[in-house]
Formats: C-alpha cells, sequence, structure tokens
C-alpha cells in the first residue's frame, strides 16, 4: 500500500515527507483495518512532523482525517464490522 511517512527523525519539513510503498498492517486486539479511499493532511500533521515526536518508530506513517472502508478486525472488536 501507498502511504505518506516520515522516513527519520531529523525529517522535520512537509518538503521531508515521501510516498513510500508499505506493509499491509493486521489488525491487532482493539485495532480495525480501515482501506483508506480519502486522507487529509490537516495542521495538526505538519505541525507534529515540525516538532518531532520522540516515541515515533521510523518510518512514520501520517494521515489521522481519513474516510474508508473497514476490511479487518481484532480480537475484542465489537461495535465495528467488516464492511463498515
Amino acid at each position: 500500500m501507498k502511504a505518506l511517512v516520515v522516513e527519520k527523525a531529523a525529517d522535520r519539513s512537509l518538503q521531508d515527507l515521501n510516498f513510500a510503498e508499505v506493509s499491509v498492517p493486521t489488525p491487532v486486539e482493539h485495532e480495525a483495518l480501515i482501506k483508506v479511499y480519502a486522507a487529509g493532511l490537516n495542521p495538526v500533521n505538519y505541525k507534529i512532523v515540525e516538532g518531532g515526536v520522540s516515541a515515533w518508530r521510523y518510518p512514520h506513517i501520517l494521515g489521522l482525517d481519513v474516510a474508508g472502508e473497514i476490511v479487518g478486525v481484532g480480537q475484542g472488536v465489537r461495535t465495528w464490522h467488516v464492511g463498515d
């Protein structure tokens, strides 16, 4: 899948971001996997990139605002279902 990523901790501007091919994750307990149809890059995303986050592992995938369809759920997910 394609994702907008921060490659390394030293990348601190929007010009440093790249689209990269990454593995499709498997949802774990209490998570849902969403096939994203649309995503937005909002002010929170770029402010976080500029400030850096010590807890991130790199490459870090960006994106807080998405719209799509649930294609998988982890154990313990009861409210959401595949197809929602």
